[in-house]
This record gives C-alpha cells, structure tokens and sequence, in this order.
C-alpha cells in the first residue's frame, strides 16, 4: 500500500512538479549559495576567535578583524537576499501545482457521470479539492525545500567538520544517525493516523456542509440538537486521529532535538579534551559547535518531512480515487445512422425496448429493483410528446435517461437514428435540452443565471424575449436591479413559481431539437400555465414533457401512462386522458382579459 501510495506520488510529480523544473532549479541554485553563505561565517568567526586568543596579553588589535567583521555583515545581508529569493523560487511552484490540480480535479468532477458522484459526498469532495491538494503543495513547496536544506546542509556540513577533525565529527554524527532508526519506526504510524485524520476530515465536512445547505430543514424540524449528535461522532473521530498525530510527533521531535544537544555536548567535552592537548583550537571548538546548530535543524526536521511526505502520500491517494471514476464520453464507437426496427426514418427521437435498474450504490452486489421495464416509443420532429403517471412510476428516470444522466443499455435509445452512447455527452445535451421540476440556481444576478452555459454571445433583446415568453419578464422588471438583481444561493430571494420560470427563460435562449421537461409547471397558476403552454405550442422543436397537469398532457399529440416502469396505456387525450388520474373539468380556462 505504501510503495503503491509512493508511485502516485510520482506520478503526480512527472505531471505537475516535471514542467515546473527552471523554477525548482534556480531555486536549488540559491538555496546552494545560501549554504554555502552560511557556511563560510563560522569560518569567519573562527578566524575572529583565533585572532583573539592569539592576541591574548598583547597590546594591540590585529586590524584584519575589522575587514573580517565588515565581510561578515556583508555576507549576513547577502544571506538574507538570497535566502528569500530561493523562498521565492521554491514556494511558487507549489502554489502552481496547487492551483493546476485543483483545476484539473475540478474539472474531472464536472464530467463525472452521476453513478460516480453518488459514491461520494459533497463535503467529501470539497474536503478532496481543499484539505488534500493543501496538503500537496505543502509537500513541493516547503516540503521539497527542506528536504534540499537537508541534503545540502548535510553534505557541505560533515565535510567542513571532517576537515577540522575527523573523530570528533563521527562522535557528533552517531547520535545524530538515530534519528534515522526512529523515522524508519514512526514512518508507517504517522502514515496510518495521517490516512485516518483526512478520511474522518471528509466525513466531517459532508456532515457540516450537509447541514449548510438544508439549514431550512434542519430549523424548520427543531432538529438543532439531533443534527449536533449526528456530526459529533465524526467530530471526535477527527479529534483522535489528530491527536494520534500529535502525540506521534510529540514523541519523536523533542526526541531528535535531545539526540541534537548530545551531539553539541559531545563537541564540548571530547572538543575541549583535545583543546587541552593542543590538537583543537578554541576557534575550531566554536566553528564545529556552530556547524552543530546548523546541522540540528534539518535533521530535527526529518519528522517534519516525513509527516509531510505521508500526507502527501495520503492525499494522492485519495484524489486518485477520483481520477479512477472515467469521465463521460462515447461508450461505443461511432455507429452508422440506422433507424432502428419499427421506427420511420422521420423519428428524431426513439427509444427501444429500454430497461434499467438502479443498483445499490453503496453495496453494488446488494438488492436492486427495476425502474423502467420495456419502454419503446418515437417522437418525431415538431412532436409533443406527454408522459403521466403516479409518483414513483419511473417518469423522471426516463427523462434523465435520455440525455445520459444514467446511461441505458446500448441499443435502446437512439437520436437521429444514432445511439445516445455513440454520442458526445455534451453535444447530446446541446441537441436535447432539460429542465427539471427541482430548479437549480445560483447565487448571481438574474441575467447572468439566464446566460449560464451559453458559449455563443446573446443581446438584451434575446434575454428579454425568452423571459417574456417564460412570463417572467414584467416580475424580473419589478425586482431592485431589474436583470442585475442578485437572488441569493439557489434563488433564495424568489417564488417557487419564479424559479421554475426563469429555469425556462434559460431553457427558451437556447435552441434546441428536443427539449425535455420534467413537471416544470408544477409551481405556477392556471391562468400563467396556459401562457406558457402556447407558448411551448409555438416552439419549433419536439417536446417530451412529464406532468401531472391535465392542461399540460391535453396539449401533447401523444400521451404515455407510465405504471411501475412500465407503459400501461398511449395514445391521445382523448382516447387514455382517464386513465392519466387527471379529468379534463380540471383543465384551467383563459379568462378574457388575459389576452392572447
């Protein structure tokens, strides 16, 4: 799992840290001059104490420590230039790559079919694209940097000190190797309580945004209380993981600072030992406990990247899990156009035979149930096309069905004569339109909820002629800012009513061959509802419209009673308008003064 875990984290880096290669090299460039800077000061000091001590008891100053003192506030203000330089080198790649792969996951997610979105939660997802990619570029950021100062402290460090004594540099270096040893230990511990903490994260953030965005039903039941104990579990399970963490780390850090002072407490008395017999000076005691305190620090830091780097490992993992979910595309190669048996070649929309199930997505071997069972039907060109039926007879699924918000099986929906699943999904759905009975807005102004999702430019005058023939228009005129007016998250500042029409003003300012709507009309009055219904009358495109409304299925040229996911009855109105559970003394009239 963890060698698994490691490939994905290459992975990742070939595809976002690889491009990325000047910035991380002219940062390794200053990082370099910035240690070796740092180095040579000691080297100064060094100098500086010995001077003095040689000058011990005699009158006068050598006046080279004056040029030794400039040089080295010289090299203090060059350090601190390069050091932020190579801060800057390092770090800015790791806020690209964060925002590259938030991009990319983002993405991916929007072209996910919905089979795969329901196997996670949204909080889960929003704790995936923020806590996880965080974590990520942490590691090529910082992390990366003090894995450098690591390596190059180490290196230009031991060397330095093996130049000025041989022995004492492997009596300071021995305790200092167990920090090696404990890593190896806590290394998998830290991975597995890492794994734990971001998973009960996920948890957490689902059960919170859960809550946000049906804050209305959570007050509206007084469930305030019972909400708290749901996310309380997840809470303390977020809790303990976090401190399994923390006790980890508290464990092995102050651990491998211990390990750091014995080493400095070993160049003092096996130093001062060979100080006495004149085999050290005292400037080479100082310089070797300076080269201590520096080399102190990065080896102290091995816990700290070794945390990062499990992390790392563990959000790549978890982001992989989404990567592996295929975005929607054409499931077949593409097929000839072929009208398929029993249709007439003027059908622009044919559905045959269909039948689909709904799998228990959270056991995928469990229990499932027919949803729709032997479904065929044509709708040709210009056509409306009525769907009835109780609640629960399988009406939504089919509408969803035809434009692959499900995918059926192959073979049994066809558009111009070509399978759906030969098709682009996008460009399926840019030929068949949808709205649904549950309206979905956002938190922007009017005009730009209408304009959402159109990628060719659209007037003011467009705008306003869908809006008027949504009926719609004199309502938008009447708000604060007209079009410009903001209506909150999902359309919180308007009606039912004014949801499902605008919902339709955007569907209106698109042209489509077919357009699928789903009980649209189920939140409007009768008198607005036979506007609308002329309206749909004089679109030019085929219509397929679900509805409980008998003034709805009385204006299509055909009707189907959909029963248990099945077809009970079509026909016309007039001939199955009884069995649709709506009489016609229910159709709303049009008063006189409403006009045409």
């Amino acid at each position: 799992m963890s060698n698994g875990n490691g490939i994905a984290l290459a992975r990742f880096a070939r595809r976002y840290a690889k491009p990325l290669w000047p910035w991380y090299a002219w940062g390794f460039v200053a990082l370099a001059a910035t240690n070796l800077i740092t180095l040579e000061i000691p080297q100064l000091a060094k100098a500086v104490i010995n001077s003095i001590s040689n000058a011990a008891g005699q009158q006068r100053i050598d006046p080279e420590l004056a040029r030794i003192a400039i040089l080295i506030m010289g090299l203090g203000l060059l350090q601190i230039l390069i050091r932020s330089l190579s801060r800057i080198l390092i770090f800015w790649p790791g806020r690209s790559i964060e925002a590259n792969s938030r991009t990319d996951s983002f993405n991916h997610l929007l072209r996910l079919p919905q089979q795969a979105l329901l196997h996670f939660g949204m909080g889960d997802l929003i704790s995936r694209l923020a806590n996880d990619i965080g974590q990520l570029r942490v590691f090529f950021a910082f992390g990366l940097l003090q894995v450098l100062n690591l390596c190059f402290l180490s290196a230009f460090i031991i060397s330095r000190m093996l130049t000025i004594h041989v022995g004492l540099t492997i009596a300071c270096i021995a305790p200092l190797s167990l920090m090696l040893v404990i890593t190896r230990y806590a290394m998998p511990k830290m991975q597995e309580f890492s794994r734990q903490n971001q998973e009960a994260t996920g948890r957490l953030t689902n059960k919170v945004t859960e809550a946000f965005v049906n804050v209305h039903v959570v007050q509206q039941s007084g469930a305030e209380e019972s909400f708290l104990d749901r996310t309380r579990s997840e809470n303390e399970a977020v809790y303990e993981s976090n401190m399994r963490l923390v006790f980890i780390r508290n464990a092995v850090f102050p651990l491998m600072s211990c390990l750091a002072s014995i080493g400095q407490m070993t160049v003092i008395f096996y130093g001062g030992y060979e100080a006495i017999h004149h085999r050290l000076s005292v400037g080479d005691i100082l310089a070797f406990n300076v080269y201590i305190g520096f080399l102190s620090f990065p080896l102290t830091a091995v816990g700290m990247i070794v945390s990062m780097y499990e992390r790392a490992k563990t959000a790549v993992t978890r982001l992989g899990e989404i990567e592996n979910h295929a975005g929607e595309s054409s499931l077949l190669s593409d097929a000839p156009v072929t009208h398929p048996a029993g249709s007439g070649p003027q059908a622009i929309l044919s559905v045959r035979n269909l039948n689909f199930t709904y799998q228990n997505l959270g056991a995928p071997d469990g229990p499932s149930r027919f949803s729709l069972n032997g479904i065929t039907f044509d709708l040709p060109p210009r056509a409306r096309l009525g769907i009835a039926g109780p609640v629960g007879s399988g009406k939504t699924t089919l509408l969803q069905l035809l434009v692959r918000l499900y995918d059926p099986a192959a073979g049994t929906i066809f558009l111009r004569g070509r399978d759906i699943l030969s098709l682009d999904p996008f460009e399926l759905r840019r030929t068949c339109g949808m709205a649904s009975q549950t309206v979905h807005l956002f938190s922007d102004t009017v005009e730009n909820n209408l304009r959402f999702g159109i990628d060719r430019p659209v007037s003011q005058d467009d705008i306003r002629r869908a809006a008027a023939e949504a009926m719609i228009l004199d309502e938008i005129e009447r708000l604060p800012q007209g079009f410009q007016t903001e209506i909150g998250e999902k359309g919180i500042r308007l009606s039912g009513g004014q949801k499902q029409r605008l919902a339709l003003a955007r569907l209106f300012l698109r042209n489509f061959d077919v357009m699928i709507l789903d009980d649209v009309l189920s939140a409007v009055d009768q008198l607005t509802e036979v506007h609308l219904i002329k309206t749909l009358e004089k679109k030019g495109c085929a219509i397929i419209v679900a509805s409980h409304r008998p003034s709805v299925l009385k204006a299509c040229d055909q009707i189907i009673v959909l029963e248990s996911g099945r077809i009970k009855a079509a026909g016309t109105w007039s001939e199955i308008g009884h069995l649709t559970g709506a009489s016609e003394s229910n159709v709303p009239k049009e008063s006189p003064e409403s006009g045409s």
